[in-house]
């Protein structure tokens, strides 16, 4: 283990397996505090005890939350805002693509909520442990593990897609909208010169072999597991290598709304039309408010119908 991060605190979502693990490793052996999220309370207790070991570092610790749940990424944020005082570094990566139209307990398209809405409510929950961290030259920082450049619509009229929903469909949505989340997030942060101090970037990790096709149609499954895995994909480790560079590196200091691939080569990708309106992520900036609140409400009403 080095000690270039000693002192600095990381957040990685998905961190138990695939992507979310490389990336948390590789901030374990650099020192840093690592804080690794999963559902699987099991699966989680042994990454950590696994992580700790690879790294030599022993500030590796375990949380469990439900990421399809806004109420447990809100709690969760409240959990890591009250046990750290600072939050240098958010790493989204945990996601699940899934073949068939399910609301979670919330009410919301189970893809939708856990690539997307979950990742804001804990994302803007976090906002004040991220400028704790955050000075201008050394800004904390937030990637997001998705899709960019991938155009897409949020159904702002059937969010839910319970009138029409397909796989790809429910895919497009949740990507583009991390897209729009990345830029409008840097948008309302001062820029470089303005002295930032959070950055976010997006970065598609390209073909990956982990887990994430368990749920996928079984057509898509068969196209991944038989085609893509063995001609295409490559290790959690190599999208990871790209997320720590955004994360840590020097020449990424003070940007901000970047989108990334690994695809090929690690590269930019190209923002399109839609992104560079500013009232696109406004719109959803709102709704994604609008929707939480809708969570907050429920759970108010509940707790006064019970006491």
């Amino acid at each position: 283990m080095t000690e270039v991060l000693k002192g600095k605190t990381a957040l990685v979502t998905g961190g138990t397996s695939g992507v979310g693990k490389a990336i948390a490793r590789g901030l374990a052996q650099r020192g840093a505090n690592v804080i690794i999220v999963g559902r699987d309370s099991e699966k989680g207790i042994r990454a950590e005890r696994e992580m700790r070991t690879a790294s030599g570092n022993r500030a590796v610790e375990f949380l469990q939350a439900d990421l399809s749940l806004v109420r447990e990424a809100r709690r969760l944020g409240e959990e890591v805002a009250n046990g750290w005082r600072a939050l240098h570094y958010l790493a989204h990566s945990a996601g699940i693509v899934r073949g068939r139209h399910v609301l979670t307990a919330e009410g919301f398209e189970s893809n939708f909520a856990t690539n997307y809405l979950s990742r804001f409510a804990l994302t803007t929950c976090l906002l004040p442990s991220l400028a704790r961290a955050g000075q201008p030259g050394e800004s904390a920082r937030v990637v997001l593990v998705a899709h960019p450049g991938l155009d897409g619509t949020i159904h702002y009229d059937d969010v839910n897609l319970t009138t029409k929903f397909s796989t790809i469909r429910a895919f497009r949505q949740f990507h583009y909208a991390n897209d729009l989340f990345t830029v409008e997030f840097a948008r309302r942060q001062p820029s470089a010169g303005q002295g930032a101090r959070i950055t976010i970037s997006c970065l598609h990790p390209g073909p990956t072999k982990t887990n994430i096709d368990r749920e996928m149609p079984l057509w898509m499954k068969l196209l991944v597991r038989r085609v893509v895995h063995p001609l295409f994909s490559h290790a959690p480790e190599v999208p990871a290598a790209a997320a720590l560079k955004l994360l840590l590196a020097d020449e990424f200091e003070g940007e901000s709304g970047g989108l990334f691939t690994v695809i090929g080569r690690f590269k930019r990708v190209a923002r399109s039309r839609s992104l560079a309106d500013p009232h696109e992520g406004q719109r959803l900036w709102a709704c994604s408010e609008t929707l939480i609140r809708t969570v907050s409400d429920s759970a108010t009403r509940t707790f006064l119908a019970v006491t």
